[in-house]
């Protein structure tokens, strides 16, 4: 279940984004995979967010390069960290 904070100052859209994102880059969502479809999203949200929300999330992933598609598959880069970050090594 993804839980979205209707209350919280940042967008829903952003919430979304930020959770598909962590679960292309743990692996949850394996790179070459279909992302879940809208429908099943709306379905993880409980509802709680709409179509217009969803389409927004998917679109910011795709606009950093993480997803890609009509189908809207996780891209290789997708899993590596973040330019910047420190290893845990």
């Amino acid at each position: 279940m993804i839980e979205i904070d209707r209350e919280s100052i940042t967008p829903m859209y952003v919430q979304l984004t930020s959770v598909l994102r962590e679960r292309i880059r743990c692996g949850e969502i394996p790179v070459g995979r279909r992302i879940p479809s809208q429908h099943e999203l709306e379905m993880e949200t409980g509802g709680t967010v709409s179509h217009r929300t969803i389409k927004s999330a998917i679109g910011a992933l795709e606009a950093e390069g993480i997803v890609r598609g009509v189908q809207v598959i996780a891209k290789p880069d997708a899993a590596a960290p973040p330019e910047g970050a420190e290893s845990a090594n």
